[in-house]
């Protein structure tokens, strides 16, 4: 089975080696072909602008898509997300690709250094991500979409802050555990 790993830099593995990314990591447990098409700083308009080239081009079985959180922080709302999101969904459907929601890591803006912090406040942004993971919670319900669940107990706080770089992406220990929840969600190969 061939996976398209669509996102932003939760996808690409932002401060980890590439090889320790949960893409990588999946790819290599399961056999399966995954593609990691992350890109860091991209919001969910651009990974639309780019399914295309990104996705369609790779003719992949299914798409695992998961962003929108760039686009919260840079307007303060999930209502592009929430657009873009669903589009993309769409276009993967009626391009015969099976769509996948990630469920994004949570926020632990206690850990976010400057400069991030002097552009955009995290503390008042948890509602609004709680809020967007709820309506793809909603979304995936509806059209029976299925999801792989990133926000897993173990990065809840206290204890769940060692898995974080800077509040906002995994290290690696925290990559392993996303690709265990990505690797579970996966049919094993049949040989």
């Amino acid at each position: 089975m061939k996976l398209v790993c669509l996102g932003d830099s939760l996808t690409y593995g932002y401060g980890v080696p590439r090889r320790d990314c949960w893409v990588s990591l999946c790819a290599e447990r399961t056999g399966h072909t995954l593609v990691n098409r992350g890109i860091t700083g991209d919001t969910a308009g651009g990974m639309l602008s780019r399914f295309g080239r990104d996705v369609l081009n790779e003719r992949p079985d299914r798409v695992l898509i998961m962003g929108g959180a760039n686009d919260i922080f840079l307007t303060g709302s999930d209502l592009r997300a929430r657009a873009d999101l669903g589009a993309l969904v769409h276009q993967s459907v009626a391009a015969g690709i099976r769509p996948m929601l990630g469920l994004p890591i949570p926020l632990s803006p206690a850990l976010v250094p400057p400069p991030w912090t002097e552009l955009t406040d995290f503390f008042a942004l948890e509602p609004v991500f709680r809020a967007y993971r709820d309506w793809l919670l909603r979304f995936a319900g509806i059209f029976r979409i299925q999801t792989v669940d990133f926000s897993l107990p173990a990065f809840a706080p206290p204890e769940g802050m060692r898995l974080y770089l800077d509040g906002l992406h995994p290290n690696r220990e925290g990559h392993r555990l996303m690709a265990d929840a990505l690797c579970a969600a996966l049919p094993p190969i049949h040989l």
